[in-house]
């Protein structure tokens, strides 16, 4: 009998305890999850800890109705296909009869998903019947298919063991959608839990014409059918004629489903993030620990409308040099499938097969040199493969001598190398035979990002630009990402330079948005009270606009001061504030001295300093203070939000504070200012004195140090008001805390 694994997991706040049974463990089983004792390995318990948390935020099986929405968000290629099946399986263990999957948006990515759900689900091997697939179903006989099982949950003579869960990949297409919408549309539903699934949950799925929308001052809770886009309003369709399901957006690049209006009927209220087992090389991995492995694409040789290439760029060459011996090596190794080349010059077709050609006539030219006599030609050949042996030594430390990969099998290796376009310029994208040949060369665009999986990729030539810069765009192109550690010493990345620093920004942005929603995950907060900003640097775009209803605003934080211009607006907070800061200079009156400056100064141009720990000035002070004028409040949240991400990594960086003309922490005069006609602080900095001639003072703007995070707080009596002693702040943020913030209206 299998064995029952049992998951003691604590229930903070009332969520149902889901079970985790055979259809489950047996899923890990076949996968190699486990040990020798049969127990579950530490990869396989990291699978089964996270589907069991995301099973316990979706409905209880056993409750009437539900109808919730979250999101599950992975990293590129780190195996989110395989969560939602183990999350399927356990869904079978706990009485969900229907279980759905909204596959990708052609024909063979479906057929991908489809055949990946049959396979580790083992629906073509096993003996009993706890599972009946469908795919894209449509006809009558299908809808037959789909009463009987359902009949078989609701007949309490029929033991539940014996039922089977429907399981149902569909296309993310309208007229899939619309039949799957029909064979259920008149089949009674109640207590039928069910369980949707959206592969990609960013694409497509959206409504498109939110913004337009917006434009149209509709607002989003009014939208009729008429004013949605297609494929969002068949999923909002599909899901209404359920009265019990969750739905779950899958996807590594979250920017759209984060960012959409609140009340969008698929915007998620719930989050779950997974985390990759050890082997995974992810944007971390390329661009911060091993950039080496990074390699830059001159410019002019990136094609372009300014910039026609007649022949194949030396980049091109050096990137093929380095995986033909790549592929001797794993030959020789036997530690790999396959080996893979993959290169993505363009979406355009037509440069598909220049490259095609390119490539093809190189390799033709590279059998004939090395198979024919020694001469001058063969001789330069095998020293440029000389360099890339040397360039690849250093990472693939492990690499056979260099006469052992430069004989006869590199030929082989560059004869027997399969080149393949990878387009839909014969109808369908081809499906790539893996089994047939241990080397392949892939050149295509569109048809090799999203959710298309690369076997032993090792080498990625790609001098694609960046489009519009939508940061889930440039993303998902990175198909070099997966579990490849122990061959990364293989593989190389050919980019441009602009490609490779958004890559850089790119991944900062994919850190912090995993920082800032792990609390909503580990705490099971709403999502509806995160507040939409995240690190992205001005280069870059979060996602195409269509899909974003609200305006979305931008802050530059970096060698500049950022100012409060209304700490009046809330009278109540005055009194709160000053309180607040008071305290904070009790509790450090002993860091505090008179700065240093010329001795012609007056006393309003004197100040005291402290230089204290960031990280005690962020909690004991700019935490404490309140400014709720719109203008400052979503400046300065996103201003603390970066100071605590930035000690997080820096814990004893210090900063300079001031307290500006202050004669003592307990003398200290208010300096008296004036409102402008947007009732704001009209000029905070005291100016230079004198204007010219030797700098007495050189302005309030000059009192910090470039290099350190300084605090000014400024005590003002604004003219004309009741207003006295009111605290207010300038904080200069140097070049290497700054951040970019892009955050929703």
């Amino acid at each position: 009998m299998p064995e029952i694994i049992e998951v003691q997991a604590q229930n903070p706040t009332g969520e149902w305890q889901p079970f985790v049974g055979d259809e489950t463990n047996e899923l890990l089983r076949s996968k190699g999850f486990t040990n020798p004792d049969r127990t579950i390995n530490q990869n396989g318990q990291r699978i089964l800890d996270e589907t069991y948390r995301i099973m316990q935020v979706c409905g209880n099986p056993n409750s009437g109705t539900n109808n919730e929405t979250g999101i599950v968000i992975g990293y590129v290629q780190s195996g989110k296909t395989l969560s939602f099946t183990t999350l399927a399986a356990l869904a079978r263990d706990n009485g969900y009869q229907i279980v759905i999957v909204i596959a990708g948006i052609s024909t063979s990515l479906v057929n991908q998903s489809t055949q990946r759900l049959s396979n580790d689900l083992r629906l073509n091997t096993r003996f009993d019947r706890k599972w009946t697939l469908l795919q894209n179903p449509s006809r009558q006989d299908q809808g037959e298919t789909i009463e009987t099982t359902l009949a078989q949950w609701a007949d309490p003579t029929f033991p539940n063991d014996r039922c089977r869960t429907l399981l149902i990949t569909v296309m993310k297409n309208t007229s899939h959608l619309n039949n799957l919408t029909a064979l259920f549309q008149d089949i009674r539903l109640q207590n039928v839990p069910t369980l949707i699934i959206d592969d990609e949950g960013d694409q497509a799925s959206l409504n498109t014409r939110a913004r337009w929308a917006a434009n149209q001052n509709i607002d989003i809770e009014s939208l009729t059918e008429n004013q949605v886009s297609t494929i969002y309003r068949r999923i909002t369709s599909l899901r209404s004629i359920f009265p019990h399901h969750t739905f779950l957006q899958y996807t590594a690049t979250p920017q759209a489903n984060l960012f959409i209006n609140i009340m969008d009927r698929l915007s998620p209220n719930f989050i779950r993030l997974l985390t990759p087992g050890q082997e995974y090389t992810g944007g971390q991995e390329f661009f911060v620990n091993n950039p080496q492995l990074i390699i830059e694409i001159p410019p002019d040789e990136i094609p372009g409308p300014e910039n026609i290439l007649y022949e194949i760029p030396e980049s091109l060459k050096r990137a093929l040099r380095l995986f033909f011996l790549g592929v001797v090596a794993g030959e020789i190794k036997a530690d790999q499938r396959n080996r893979t080349m993959l290169v993505h010059p363009s979406r355009l077709q037509d440069d598909h097969s220049e490259f095609i050609n390119w490539i093809r006539d190189t390799c033709n030219s590279w059998q004939r040199l090395l198979s024919g006599p020694d001469n001058e030609d063969r001789a330069d050949l095998i020293a440029d493969f000389r360099i890339a042996y040397d360039e690849l030594s250093v990472t693939a430390p492990d690499l056979p001598e260099f006469a052992v990969l430069s004989g006869t099998s590199l030929i082989h290796s560059i004869r027997y190398s399969q080149v393949v376009e990878v387009n839909s310029r014969n109808g369908e994208t081809p499906q790539i035979p893996w089994n047939d040949f241990y080397s392949w060369i892939l050149v295509g665009g569109q048809s090799m990002d999203r959710g298309f999986t690369v076997e032993g990729l090792t080498v990625t030539y790609m001098p694609r630009d960046i489009g519009n810069g939508n940061v889930d765009t440039i993303q998902q192109r990175a198909r070099f990402f997966g579990y490849k550690r122990s061959y990364l010493g293989f593989c190389r990345v050919f980019l441009g330079q602009v490609t490779i620093d958004s890559y850089n920004f790119i991944v900062e942005h994919e850190e912090d948005v995993r920082g800032r929603l792990l609390e909503f995950d580990l705490n099971n907060r709403n999502l509806n009270d995160w507040d939409r900003e995240v690190v992205l640097d001005q280069m870059l775009s979060l996602t195409r606009r269509s899909v974003i209803y609200d305006d979305l605003d931008r802050d530059r934080f970096g060698d500049d001061w950022v100012r409060i211009h209304a700490p009046h607006d809330t009278e109540q907070l005055i009194e709160t504030n000053r309180e607040s800061l008071m305290s904070f200079i009790t509790q450090n009156t002993e860091a505090f001295n008179q700065d240093e400056g010329h001795a012609r100064r007056t006393e309003d141009q004197k100040h005291l300093v402290a230089r204290l720990p960031i990280k005690l000035c962020l909690e004991s002070l700019l935490n404490k203070l309140r400014y709720t004028r719109e203008s400052d409040s979503a400046t300065y949240s996103s201003l603390r939000g970066i100071l605590k991400r930035h000690i997080e990594e820096h814990q004893d960086e210090e900063c300079l504070v001031y307290l500006m003309s202050a004669r003592s922490t307990t003398d200290w005069p208010a300096r008296t200012r004036r409102l402008d006609r947007n009732d704001e602080i009209q000029q905070l900095f005291q100016g230079r004195n004198p204007r010219t001639g030797e700098v007495v003072y050189p302005g309030d703007g000059e009192i910090k140090d470039d290099r350190l995070l300084t605090i000014q707080v400024h005590l003002l009596d604004i003219r004309d008001t009741q207003f006295r002693n009111v605290s207010t702040l300038a904080i200069w943020i140097p070049e290497h805390i700054g951040k970019d913030i892009i955050r929703q209206s």
